[in-house]
């Protein structure tokens, strides 16, 4: 149920409550179910690019490497709900995580759609900006900050936390992540993943 009462669509409730977490305000987590169902739902379009990834792994040239990197981002995805699970059942929080984990879930959408938007207006209002190196840069800057507010945000409304806690459940996530980009680097077949990351980057700066 909605906070007026009135009924509305799933998708229609699902990015009501992303626009409205997205903006500071706490009210969006009511748009959200907390359910096994909607948490599903909400990590299937992430598990969609995956499955598509795997289907594609036979096709490159260093099948390894692409293997390592499909397993490695079903790690990454299925990580924050491990980490933030047993920070709940520490905290006594248990009976709000799957409402939380669905709505931080549906909410790293709004990464990707500011990160467009950002880049849509640069194109359309200053398309000798968008050739620049620093654009790039900039551009990555404000979306992994406002990445790292969003989720704290999520973190603290959601499970009801205070802002340390939100915090240290926060950074715990991106450690775990962290560690698990580190052994892939550290054992064969070495994937480099700030490679990946930087690459836009130098390519960038060859233009």
């Amino acid at each position: 149920m909605i906070p007026d009462g009135k009924p509305m669509s799933t998708v229609k409730r699902i990015i009501q409550g992303m626009l409205l977490l997205s903006s500071g305000r706490r009210e969006g987590l009511a748009f959200f179910e907390g359910t096994t169902n909607a948490l599903g739902a909400a990590m299937a379009p992430q598990l969609a690019f995956v499955l598509v990834g795997g289907l594609q792994v036979f096709l490159q040239p260093d099948k390894v490497m692409e293997l390592v990197k499909l397993l490695l981002s079903f790690c990454v995805l299925l990580v924050p709900l491990v980490v933030t699970h047993a920070y709940a059942r520490r905290w006594g929080r248990e009976g709000l995580w799957l409402r939380y984990m669905t709505a931080a879930t549906w909410c790293n959408w709004m990464i990707v759609l500011v990160s467009l938007t950002c880049t849509i207006l640069a194109v359309l209002l200053f398309p000798a900006l968008v050739k620049e190196p620093a654009f790039m840069v900039a551009l990555v800057f404000v979306a992994t900050a406002y990445e790292m507010w969003l989720q704290w945000f999520v973190a603290r409304v959601g499970l009801e936390l205070g802002a340390g806690r939100a915090i240290v459940l926060y950074l715990s996530v991106l450690l775990a992540c962290f560690a698990l980009y580190a052994i892939a680097a550290l054992f064969p077949p070495h994937y480099l993943f700030m490679h990946d990351i930087l690459q836009p980057m130098v390519s960038g700066t060859q233009h």
